[in-house]
């Protein structure tokens, strides 16, 4: 590191992982720790290849400079595609993301510091960079515009601190959106919850709330599960392997019937499939979400419904039933066959049509 002041011509690059605050919450000291040692590692062994030397890091982030542009391109190229590789294989809280800011120019370096015009400009490029995204100050472009990367125009900006218009471009990566194959999915809802607060019955919306979100918190640590979203008493988890997504209906079954016994609370519907999911930021997507809910919520009309002594129903796909069978073909017997017209004749028109574009087979129930 340099210790005595010296005005040099340095790519400096910032890297900066969205969402710290809200990470930190989830984490505890321990899991924090780790994956801040291990992103460290992770940031360290990739520069290093590319000549880069860290200048200072602050935990989440890291300024870090290079000798020429091109390098630290390519650092935040191969940054940015092993971390998307990265977030296809680990569970939710520990999936990061980052976005990397790029800019050129005379950089004062004094006392393992560096401060500039060029140093300012990278913390203004990055209140404008989105998450997964290497953004470039201008004199850093015109560097690489006879390079073969592939660049395009952001926009002109002002910045504040900043004399005169700024030209911003991004380095274009290509796809971004994870793409998960085999995941087992769970789309979960409560029965009759409008109705609570409809009746003023603050105490047991608050008790349904606080007890499922228990519930799916303890799913989540115990059977590796990932929640997707949350939409009201509705939650969207997914899972790697059969094996937790049933250890997680057997458990969510013994919790929720005592909770339910104890405070009496409303009845949970579970809609199960196993399919391809896509991610993009905070979007989720994939046909395999529609049919759990849809799952989900044909599980009104089957006849273990009628038992109120069921606190939990679980209405399974084809295939997540087979997939679950080819686990363990001792639970075969907890699967009920659910015939086409079971259901079928209890919905509407528009209704039916939908149920036999989606289940073109038979679904199950599975049960205790």
């Amino acid at each position: 590191m340099i210790k005595t002041a010296q005005l040099i011509s340095t790519t400096i690059m910032k890297t900066d992982i969205i969402g710290f605050s809200s990470i930190v919450g989830e984490l505890s000291d321990f899991e924090l720790s780790k994956l801040l040692e291990e992103h460290k590692e992770f940031i360290i062994r990739i520069i290093y290849k590319y000549n880069g030397s860290i200048v200072k890091g602050e935990g989440d982030a890291f300024l870090i400079s290079f000798s020429s542009v091109t390098s630290a391109i390519e650092a935040a190229v191969e940054i940015q595609k092993k971390l998307k590789k990265q977030r296809e294989n680990v569970d939710g809280k520990f999936r990061l993301s980052l976005k990397i800011m790029i800019s050129l120019g005379d950089v004062m370096h004094k006392n393992n510091d560096v401060y500039g015009e060029s140093v300012n400009i990278i913390s203004r490029i990055e209140d404008i960079t989105p998450p997964d995204e290497i953004y470039l100050s201008e004199p850093a472009f015109l560097t690489l515009r006879a390079k073969n990367v592939n660049l395009e125009f952001v926009g002109e900006f002002e910045f504040k601190g900043i004399t005169g218009k700024q030209n911003i471009y991004r380095v274009i990566l290509g796809r971004k959106t994870l793409i998960l194959e085999n995941q087992f999915i769970m789309f979960t809802d409560l029965e009759g919850f409008t109705p609570i607060l409809e009746n003023n019955n603050y105490e047991l919306f608050e008790n349904n709330i606080d007890k499922s979100d228990i519930m799916f918190q303890n799913v989540v640590k115990k059977y590796n599960g990932c929640i997707r979203n949350v939409i009201g008493d509705a939650y969207i988890i997914t899972f790697n392997g059969i094996r937790e997504l049933i250890n997680s209906i057997n458990y969510i079954n013994d919790y929720w019937t005592k909770a339910c016994n104890e405070y009496r609370l409303n009845r949970i519907r579970l809609g199960c499939h196993k399919d391809t999911i896509n991610i993009y930021r905070s979007c989720i997507a994939g046909n395999g979400f529609n049919i759990g809910a849809r799952l989900e919520s044909y599980a009104k009309h089957l006849i273990e419904c009628e038992n109120p002594d069921n606190k939990v129903i679980t209405h399974t796909s084809n295939i997540l039933y087979e997939e679950a069978v080819k686990y363990d073909k001792g639970i075969k017997n907890k699967f009920r066959k659910i015939s086409t017209k079971e259901i079928i004749n209890k919905l509407p028109l528009g209704q039916k049509k939908l149920w036999e574009k989606s289940f073109n087979k038979c679904t199950y129930t599975y049960n205790l």
